[in-house]
């Protein structure tokens, strides 16, 4: 363990008096008041200004969340695997719960990172703290990424980890109808995606939905929370704008429906959804407005906007207990719909 992820860890054991005091003035917007451990994380942090570089960013997204992460669940077994995708061999992170039943539920997840950076890492804790709370087998994976890739790869790259684990499904010890999809930021993107595509073929349907402060729609029009949060820790509009030039570039496919999930004409008749947003987050308002679409749909949703966190909570729970608490409840709210039978 690194000296600054022992910082981390001791501060997150300090009372919130405390650390309120060592992070100043309190930060409120559009009706919340930042978690104390987040804004005292976020005044040691940079954020990406209007000259960002692809591998800069890559790089330290990456060592700034294997830092704040949360200690995974030790009762938890993973390991590195691999299937043949669409364009060629795919990377997976198979997690397996401590005691399985042989024909287990399972949870097919999708890191964050604007479809450009991070990687299994990312929500390596949140994965092994779904697979024991939801008493389900996790497949992460490693899909191809912009702009070396073109959009929508990551996508097609999910649906072949479907069509993998469906096929597969007797050989993995996995119920085939009983395989949810979950996400955080872009991965809630993939995850939406292939619930209205998975529809659309005719095909099973996943379990449930899981969509962490998903990213639904490329617009960046500084209205909202996305003026009102546009220079807000961890994520800027800044950042959000570079996102679209890698993984749209020159405007292609910005306006597509798989880009923009709720602009879909159709969102009836999907899978039971868990949604959270948080409040300090540029696109709060994108993913509150997708699930009171759900909601009118008359697909079952379950949301939460956790007022207090930032985008990516779910790889803060070693910072904060806040992140902590609201990632156990997600994984709590999913596991009711896996377990219904």
């Amino acid at each position: 363990m690194n000296i600054q992820k022992l910082i981390l860890t001791a501060i997150k054991m300090l009372p919130p008096s405390l650390v309120s005091k060592m992070a100043g003035p309190p930060v409120e917007v559009d009706g919340y008041r930042l978690d104390p451990y987040l804004h005292l994380l976020s005044k040691s942090a940079k954020l990406g200004g209007d000259d960002i570089d692809l591998n800069e960013l890559r790089e330290t997204s990456s060592a700034a969340l294997a830092m704040t992460n949360s200690k995974p669940r030790g009762s938890v077994k993973w390991h590195d695997t691999s299937f043949e995708g669409p364009g060629g061999t795919l990377k997976m992170r198979h997690y397996k719960p401590a005691k399985t039943a042989g024909n287990d539920p399972a949870i097919l997840f999708f890191h964050q990172g604007g479809l450009v950076v991070l990687d299994l890492d990312t929500c390596h804790s949140f994965c092994t703290q779904m697979a024991e709370i939801c008493r389900a087998q996790v497949i992460s994976l490693d899909y191809r990424m912009c702009p070396e890739h073109t959009f929508p790869a990551a996508i097609d790259d999910a649906m072949a980890l479907w069509d993998f684990v469906q096929e597969n499904a007797g050989e993995l010890q996995i119920d085939a109808g009983r395989v949810a999809v979950a996400g955080d930021s872009a991965g809630g993107l993939i995850s939406a995606d292939m619930c209205y595509l998975l529809k659309a073929r005719g095909d099973v349907q996943p379990a449930a939905q899981l969509l962490a402060y998903p990213w639904v729609s490329t617009d960046t029009t500084p209205t909202g929370s996305m003026d009102s949060c546009a220079e807000m820790f961890p994520l800027t509009r800044a950042t959000m704008d570079f996102f679209n030039l890698c993984v749209f570039p020159g405007g292609k496919m910005i306006d597509h429906v798989l880009a923009n999930p709720t602009d879909h004409p159709d969102l009836s008749g999907l899978p039971p959804a868990v949604i959270a947003t948080a409040g300090f987050d540029p696109i709060r308002d994108q993913g509150n407005a997708y699930a009171e679409k759900l909601k009118t749909a008359d697909n079952d949703v379950t949301h939460y906007c956790f007022g207090s966190l930032t985008h990516s909570f779910l790889s803060f729970g070693g910072v904060t207990r806040a992140a902590e608490q609201a990632c156990a409840q997600l994984a709590r709210d999913l596991a009711t719909h896996l377990h219904t039978r």
